[in-house]
């Protein structure tokens, strides 16, 4: 994924996470709202743990870890 395609889908995760915490307290436990509002919460959390996963992941397929680079070096002599 772009990276600026996954700051801006982080942003936009973290915005909806925040807005719907902080509306939480002002909210009566069983309303309709209430029940909507934890939702948005499960879900916009739900989204921020898999985009940080991903992203994650793509970082370390994109970085290569000390002792590959020492292979690679080892099968490629200096000419």
């Amino acid at each position: 994924m772009a990276p600026a395609i996954s700051r801006l889908a982080f942003t936009m995760g973290l915005t909806l996470f925040l807005l719907a915490l902080m509306a939480l307290p002002f909210l009566p436990p069983g309303s309709p709202a209430f029940v909507v509002d934890v939702l948005a919460l499960g879900i916009s959390g739900g989204f921020l743990a898999l985009l940080i996963w991903s992203v994650r992941r793509e970082v370390v397929r994109r970085i290569p870890s000390p002792s590959e680079e020492d292979t690679d070096a080892a099968s490629h002599p200096p000419s």
